[in-house]
């Protein structure tokens, strides 16, 4: 049985973005910034190309301070996602 999502592993989204190259700078802050966990996914939203800028999975007891880490950086809220 996997432990529930309130104390595993999440996700977090930071942003997403329509355009490839905000998106590249957006990750490279938050690599410079010693977040390795950060990634770019590509997806088709309405036939529309975004890139959606991820941290994680992390642990779930981690993810404030993480998040915090993250709105210090410039960037909004992240919001915890499902993979």
């Amino acid at each position: 049985a996997q432990a529930p999502a309130a104390t595993g592993a999440v996700t977090l989204q930071v942003a997403s973005f329509a355009n490839q190259q905000n998106a590249r700078h957006a990750l490279s802050m938050l690599q410079g910034a010693s977040i390795a966990q950060a990634r770019l996914l590509d997806a088709d939203v309405n036939g529309k190309k975004i890139w959606r800028l991820r941290i994680g999975p992390v642990d779930a007891v981690a993810a404030p301070e993480l998040a915090a880490r993250v709105v210090g950086l410039g960037f909004g809220q992240p919001q915890r996602v499902r993979d």
